[in-house]
């Protein structure tokens, strides 16, 4: 018996469906990773037919790194009761890594105006449809990867 529950693997799946769509798509997360693209969906997959079909961990982390953020493993890490939190190399910039400008801000404003803008065409019927969530989620994740971004040009979190 498997010790994850169905809910937990559909968590896991979504997750996937996130972490490849954020990648640039299955298509384009092939190139740089040693599965296919239609593995890639079957393994994001909700379906019977996929259930028992996941990414392999090595792939997961490809997934996350090529969606900039750390969906897939934030999913595996609430699961197991933790968060995941960026490392934090001290209070000085790493090397390479120029400090924030207004442009950044604006790209940040322009992420979470994105989040409340779908979520509020989502309220007007006061009901959030399974469409409406997912982009909902997506935008949420575009936003996170810009406060990461930020997060990481001013040195990490105080």
């Amino acid at each position: 018996m498997r010790t994850i529950s169905d809910k937990q693997g559909l968590t896991l799946k979504a997750a996937t469906r996130r972490s490849v769509d954020m990648a640039g798509g299955g298509d384009a997360l092939q190139h740089v990773t040693r599965v296919r693209a239609s593995y890639l969906s079957k393994c994001g997959s909700a379906g019977e037919d996929n259930a028992d079909k996941y990414l392999p961990i090595d792939v997961a982390t490809e997934a996350d790194m090529e969606a900039g953020s750390p969906i897939i493993l934030t999913a595996m890490a609430d699961i197991l009761g933790y968060c995941v939190l960026p490392i934090i190399e001290g209070s000085d910039l790493p090397i390479g890594v120029a400090p924030p400008t207004h442009k950044d801000l604006t790209h940040l404003n322009r992420e979470l105006m994105d989040v409340v803008r779908i979520f509020g065409d989502a309220l007007d019927d006061d009901h959030v449809d399974g469409r409406e969530k997912k982009e909902i989620t997506r935008e949420i994740d575009e936003a996170i990867k810009a406060l990461r971004a930020l997060q990481q040009r001013i040195g990490g979190a105080a």
